[in-house]
């Protein structure tokens, strides 16, 4: 799920849907319909806002961890 979103998110920026750091209503709205009918669920529009909150926050840590200079990580 949170690779669709990402996708969805990073195509509405690519169109103008993101300003002064903060996401579009539009962009929520359709990041919303896609994800309830790929997945088979009912979502709110509150939910992707949660989601997208709680991959921004995964995001911090794992680029902390990464920052570490005794922490090794091989991209592939």
């Amino acid at each position: 799920m949170e690779r669709v979103l990402a996708d969805v998110l990073r195509d509405k920026k690519i169109l103008g849907n993101k300003g002064d750091g903060n996401w579009k209503e539009i962009a929520y709205n359709i990041a919303t319909q896609i994800l309830s009918k790929r997945f088979g669920v009912h979502l709110m529009l509150d939910n992707v806002k949660n989601r997208f909150k709680l991959c921004r926050t995964w995001y911090g840590i794992v680029s902390d961890i990464i920052s570490q200079s005794s922490f090794n990580f091989i991209q592939l």
